[in-house]
């Protein structure tokens, strides 16, 4: 296992006292899981936890100068969406010890796959170098500390957003809309983006609703599961360099389309996919109706 080695001075670990992040369930703490099985982009990610600070022993050990400004800081980065955000930024006092409660709100819509949260203690500003192992450049980490959650749910695959397709290029009586743009190779959750029409009451309503949805809900959101995977087949086997032999990275969207196809046409090969398609396409759209079980069909 690798070391960083700074190129300056750092805190000993017994300067920073924190608990681990608990995640906000309703009105209830759990500790934070590995990962959230039942997420969907309709769910922030709320944490909280608790950190102590001793500035006067990080000042002391770090050599800093005195006025040098601490900020501690939570930063997210995505690997699904490659999106990445400041949570929680927060000065110290000049010295003595900060408890300090931090609540961070996570984005659900901007967020999927791995999210990695970082907690930060940093150097708000350059300050002179009056020593010459001291920290002095602005951003420099005096102390940080990592945490991961994997979200997992049925609806985390991409990012949606309601607008109102009478302001856009899209059919005004349409319900949905799926983008997909980017090589196979580029993140997933920066190719893919579901419109949901504000102006289609019905669809609307029941992405609304995803979390407890009606029957009426169900059914609408069955019917968009399977038109979804349909685009997303139809664009895979568009695409030359969308092949059962290629190794596409996680979260990618080359990565995305062939587990989909994977969950469709199970052994079948995309050659011979490819192959119907061209033959019969609208046999294919029937396929991938009949695979996702579209409306909860006994088979």
């Amino acid at each position: 296992m690798s070391k960083i080695a700074y190129p300056y001075l750092r805190p000993s670990p017994s300067s920073v006292v924190s608990s681990q992040w608990s995640l906000v369930l309703g009105d209830g703490l759990v500790e934070l899981p590995g990962s959230l099985d039942d997420w969907d982009y309709n769910l922030d990610v709320q944490l909280r936890r608790t950190i102590q600070i001793d500035v006067t022993t990080v000042r002391a050990e770090c050599r800093l100068p005195e006025g040098a400004p601490l900020d501690l800081c939570v930063v997210w980065r995505s690997s699904g969406s490659g999106l990445f955000g400041r949570a929680a930024a927060r000065r110290l006092a000049p010295s003595g010890t900060v408890d300090m409660n931090l609540n961070v709100t996570i984005p659900g819509a901007s967020v999927g796959g791995v999210v990695d949260v970082d907690t930060v203690l940093v150097l708000a500003k350059a300050c002179g170098r009056t020593d010459p192992l001291a920290p002095w450049r602005a951003g420099s980490m005096l102390w940080e500390h990592r945490s991961s959650i994997r979200l997992q749910g049925t609806a985390s695959q991409f990012p949606i957003s309601v607008v109102d397709f009478s302001s856009t290029s899209l059919p005004e009586g349409a319900g949905w809309h799926l983008q997909i743009s980017g090589s196979l190779e580029s993140a997933a959750m920066g190719s893919l983006l579901l419109l949901v029409n504000a102006r289609h009451k019905p669809v609307a309503e029941a992405f609304g609703n995803a979390g407890k949805p009606r029957l009426a809900d169900r059914l609408i959101l069955s019917a968009v599961y399977a038109d979804v995977a349909r685009a997303m087949i139809e664009h895979a086997l568009e695409c030359d360099d969308f092949d059962d032999d290629i190794y596409y990275d996680d979260e990618t969207l080359g990565a995305m389309l062939l587990d989909v196809f994977r969950r469709v046409f199970g052994v079948r090969t995309v050659k011979d996919v490819r192959l119907r398609a061209k033959d019969s396409p609208s046999l294919v759209a029937t396929e991938v109706q009949a695979a996702v079980n579209i409306f909860g069909s006994d088979r």
